[in-house]
């Protein structure tokens, strides 16, 4: 075998590889991750007790009155803060007008923007636990996933990536109706106080083979809430895989939260008691993502005079599924309607190398209303 992939030319050596290395891993960990954190796969996508703590004042520009930031929509009990992550304060030129549109439409929010630094001592104060998993870290996106989770968890709130569009404020999400198939959120306790995003089931059907994503891309929560409180927790008990998608990223969210709707984790983790809204992918993310799939190509093998063969199973008949729903929606990428509130604009910048030599500028300066947590 070895022979063999000397042969082979050195791209797909270096890909072989990978895949070898991350199979060993999966046969070690397999079994009890797949179970635990993958229930999806059939189906889907993926410190401490809860202390059910308030949010700290959030010490800023002495401009800034704490007090705003105590300042509810309503009875979710999300407060008024856009959150960002990124590397630093010298952001992609292409974020900038996505960015000024969520501040527009939401003029009597809260901006805080996370660097790395910021989002390192975030963690070193609030999550010890979690500083020598988050270093350790290869893929800078394990790094955004993760503490984007900590950051609604401690100050409550909406994240949002800095490619995610706003086109209507988010107090008018909180209004809207949640995807209804899978709540179950009349036998809860109490008023929803997190959500997250779906995205496209096509998308999701026909690239990963199962029914449906949530997403990352935007999300809200009240402070203190357990089903942010599980995600860390969870993620403390990842292999390090060096694969975001799987041990931080939408894969491990879907997972989270089908352990949450079956109550999988336990009673205090469970939708009953602290539902959790996915919110349907024409209110968030209505787009599919064509920058990096040709998606007529990806479905020709699935298709059969515009039908899905009736003869495939597992995996492929979700692809055939995703492809024969895109055909009925006579191949439209874009649900956006007069609900939509966000819509993620799938640019890829931090993948890899995809933001080399790209124009950036300071956000700070670019927009003075974007604040930071700690004062330095």
């Amino acid at each position: 075998m070895l022979t063999d992939l000397r042969a082979w030319p050195k791209m797909f050596r270096v890909a072989a590889l990978v895949l070898l290395s991350l199979n060993l891993v999966l046969l070690i960990t397999g079994p009890k991750l797949l179970k635990q954190n993958n229930e999806c796969v059939t189906e889907h996508h993926q410190q401490h007790q809860s202390t059910g703590h308030q949010a700290d004042p959030v010490t800023t520009n002495p401009a800034t009155p704490v007090s705003s930031f105590i300042n509810y929509t309503g009875i979710s009990g999300i407060p008024k803060i856009l959150h960002y992550v990124f590397k630093s304060e010298q952001v992609f030129d292409s974020y900038k007008p996505f960015i000024k549109s969520c501040l527009d439409q939401n003029p009597d929010w809260q901006v805080l923007f996370w660097s790395d630094s910021h989002s390192e001592k975030l963690i070193a104060d609030h999550y010890a636990r979690f500083i020598h998993k988050y270093r350790s870290y290869r893929d800078r996106l394990e790094k955004s996933d993760s503490v984007r989770y900590m950051i609604l968890h401690k100050f409550g709130g909406v994240y949002l990536d800095m490619d995610v569009e706003c086109r209507k404020p988010f107090s008018r999400l909180f209004t809207q109706p949640p995807v209804q198939e899978s709540l179950a959120v009349a036998s809860a306790t109490v008023a929803p106080s997190a959500f997250l995003g779906e995205e496209r089931r096509e998308q999701t059907r026909i690239l990963y083979g199962y029914s449906y994503c949530a997403m990352n891309s935007v999300m809200g929560s009240r402070p203190g809430h357990p089903f942010f409180q599980l995600a860390i927790d969870r993620m403390l008990g990842m292999p390090m895989l060096a694969h975001a998608r799987l041990t931080t990223g939408p894969d491990f969210l879907t997972g989270l939260y089908r352990m949450w709707l079956n109550c999988s984790a336990g009673p205090a983790s469970c939708q009953a008691k602290e539902p959790v809204l996915l919110y349907p992918a024409r209110l968030v993310s209505p787009l599919m993502d064509t920058s990096l799939v040709n998606w007529e190509s990806k479905c020709r093998p699935f298709l059969s005079k515009g039908k899905p063969d009736a003869k495939l199973e597992g995996r492929r008949k979700w692809e055939a599924m995703g492809c024969s729903q895109l055909v009925a929606n006579g191949w439209n990428y874009d649900q956006t309607d007069d609900t939509t509130v966000a819509v993620h604009r799938f640019l890829h910048l931090g993948y890899g190398n995809q933001g080399l030599n790209k124009r950036k500028f300071n956000l700070f300066t670019e927009f003075p209303r974007i604040r930071t947590h700690f004062s330095t």
